[in-house]
């Protein structure tokens, strides 16, 4: 199939991408908002880059930021099938949808309906939920068409914001020889999201980094790791104390406290179930 991939610079674009590239179908352009060009230079894959990526296997990249008549120009001779996006966090118009006979489909890092939105993998690790990955038929309303393949993803402990795009990408990258051998031959099954069932989450503020005692330390200890790479302060109130905490160290599910114990920078924070070591910065 002549595939035109929509994506960004993350992991969940890039390991689609590379699965796509080494595979019988041919991406035949990549679009991508205000792309650097890189003049077919051969750079280092220091930072990867997905224009960068599609450059240097000769792969056109679109600038999908410009007008829609020029995006449709440019597809006019490559003889697009079917559109593949993940990890674009802009609304496709409905013209550009429609580019492609067999559809347009994206990879939402969540199990759909549940945890829509732009950064769900925060709020997944907030409410210790299960992770998993979703290829769903683009519609105008963010994440909410028909699912065409699903895969839980189960993680590791502590494991970082790295480390879960990287399996999140993977595991939908697997699921994509199914799911083109399925368009191919025109016998994709589709299921209808749950509008009942469905929940929206934004983009985290400074506030939602909160580290709630009523769970349990483990649970807080992965919620920590895995969002450290945004670079927020957690606020954890222990009794009348507010502490600003940095880094979770470890948890010991086999302790209690009955209060805070701070030792050098290190804080021993009492939960539901166990005690998290942290470092912290402030006690407010």
């Amino acid at each position: 199939m002549n595939i035109f991939y929509i994506g960004s610079s993350g992991v969940l674009s890039l390991a689609p991408f590379k699965y796509l590239n080494s595979s019988q179908h041919s991406i035949v352009a990549v679009g991508i908002n205000n792309p650097v060009i890189f003049h077919h230079k051969i750079i280092a894959f220091e930072h990867e880059s997905l224009a960068l990526c599609a450059t240097q296997q000769a792969i056109p990249v679109i600038d999908i930021a410009q007008p829609y008549q020029a995006i449709r120009q440019q597809c006019a001779a490559l003889s697009v099938d079917v559109i593949l996006m993940s990890c674009y966090n802009r609304r496709l118009s409905a013209e550009l949808i429609e580019i492609a006979g067999t559809g347009c489909f994206n990879m939402h890092p969540s199990l759909l309906p549940h945890y829509r939105g732009p950064e769900p993998i925060f709020w997944q690790m907030k409410a210790a939920a299960q992770t998993g990955v979703s290829w769903h038929r683009v519609v105008h309303d963010l994440d909410a068409g028909d699912i065409v393949a699903q895969q839980k993803v189960f993680l590791e402990e502590g494991d970082s914001y790295s480390d879960i795009n990287l399996k999140l990408a993977d595991a939908g990258a697997k699921l994509l020889p199914s799911l083109l051998t399925s368009l191919s031959a025109g016998t994709l099954t589709e299921k209808k999201q749950n509008p009942e069932s469905a929940s929206y989450y934004p983009y985290p503020q400074a506030h939602d980094f909160v580290v709630d005692t009523s769970s349990s330390a483990q649970q807080a200890y992965n919620f920590m790791r895995a969002t450290q790479a945004f670079g927020q302060p957690y606020r954890c109130q222990i009794g009348n104390h507010c502490y600003l905490l940095a880094e979770a160290l470890d948890y010991d599910n086999n302790e209690s406290l009955q209060e805070a114990e701070v030792k050098a920078n290190r804080l021993y924070i009492p939960c539901k179930e166990g005690v998290l070591i942290a470092t912290y910065a402030a006690k407010l």
